[in-house]
């Protein structure tokens, strides 16, 4: 991590500057919390705070676009609540051409067993509730090792930022990745095998979400995502996301249980 903390990041409102500043993130509150304080919900509420003061309000330039994002956290109050995944990502994105998209992304969160190549910490039954309603849900996995061989079609350079031209075989990684749940059920395994058809959390939230994609947008996701409804349980963490494009104005409303969910920064 310290060789990539050191490539410098070419246009610091651009994405891949992003993503350089991202995966710092993760490597702070992932890596940084082995072996004392390695909590699937430490990290994970750590993480979104850290994720939240560098994105919130911050303007992104793209090629023939500006995205803006106002960012919200909050977590269950009663613990003895029934869970629905760990965390709940919804996003509210306004177009440059005025449409509107809502959508909503559950996250089943594990991380990897001291010593070992596995998470024990998996349960197929926890991170399958969600697919009946939410196709598009995933698990997050934390490695306090770093993680390669990721389901990443691109170069370095589109990840983390600049690199030596001589460092042909160079590859990214990160320790904080995301498996489609769907395809993780049909695999069966509980392991690092899952990386290969992975993508770095900081990819999906950059190059995805901001944009509205790998979202489910039915009312069931929606509704079970903000604590609405809650018959078939509900996320520990709940984050809500408003994205702007090329200055349209945010949707920055949600429309959630705030008897349910208590706001945290």
């Amino acid at each position: 991590m310290k060789i990539i903390k050191q490539l410098a990041p070419g246009n610091r409102d651009g994405l891949k500057s992003l993503n350089f500043e991202l995966e710092s993130l993760v490597y702070a509150n992932v890596k940084e919390n082995f072996p004392g304080n390695w909590d699937s919900d430490f990290i994970t509420r750590s993480l979104l705070s850290n994720i939240k003061k560098l994105l919130t309000g911050k303007t992104i330039q793209t090629p023939g676009n500006a995205i803006k994002s106002y960012w919200s956290l909050h977590q269950l109050k009663d613990k003895s609540d029934t869970t629905l995944g760990d965390i709940a990502f919804m996003v509210q994105v306004s177009y440059h051409d005025g449409q509107i998209s809502k959508g909503a992304v559950f996250h089943a969160t594990a991380i990897k067993d001291p010593g070992k190549n596995t998470f024990s910490g998996l349960s197929k039954n926890f991170y399958r509730k969600p697919l009946s309603f939410a196709p598009h849900s995933q698990i997050l996995l934390y490695d306090y090792d770093t993680i390669t061989g990721m389901a990443f079609p691109s170069t370095a350079e589109s990840v983390i930022g600049n690199h030596p031209h001589s460092w042909n075989n160079w590859m990214p990684f990160t320790h904080a990745v995301a498996v489609p749940a769907n395809l993780a059920l049909s695999l069966d395994i509980k392991t690092t095998g899952l990386y290969k058809v992975s993508l770095p959390l900081s990819y999906l939230l950059c190059y995805r979400y901001l944009y509205g994609l790998d979202l489910d947008h039915s009312a069931a996701s929606l509704e079970t995502a903000s604590g609405i409804k809650s018959d078939r349980g509900n996320p520990k963490f709940l984050v809500l996301i408003a994205v702007s494009h090329g200055g349209a104005v945010p949707l920055t409303t949600f429309d959630f249980d705030k008897k349910r969910y208590i706001e945290f920064e």
